[in-house]
């Protein structure tokens, strides 16, 4: 082991902001989950309801900039393995 792999490589704003937007692209996928188990004639929308699908999808976001790719290499792997529609 060399002491370069030891240390912690600087990300750049760049690399952040994609986390960023990735972890939010799996928030609002599992934040659209309930609703596909619902029919939206029967669907009362709270406020509730949009508050804690908003903090979902940013809290995926936050844990996806905070933890890097420990977060993103799972949920990447899990789209890698689901079957392509078409």
């Amino acid at each position: 082991m060399t002491p370069e792999e030891n240390s912690p490589k600087r990300r750049t704003f760049t690399e952040l902001s994609q986390q960023f937007l990735v972890g939010i692209a799996f928030g609002g996928l599992l934040a659209l989950i309930p609703l596909t188990y619902l029919s939206l004639s029967t669907l009362e929308m709270k406020p509730l309801y949009g508050e804690v699908m908003a903090a979902l999808v940013l809290t995926c976001g936050i844990l996806a900039v905070l933890l890097g790719k420990k977060f993103l290499q799972p949920l990447i792997a899990f789209l890698e393995s689901l079957p392509l529609i078409g």
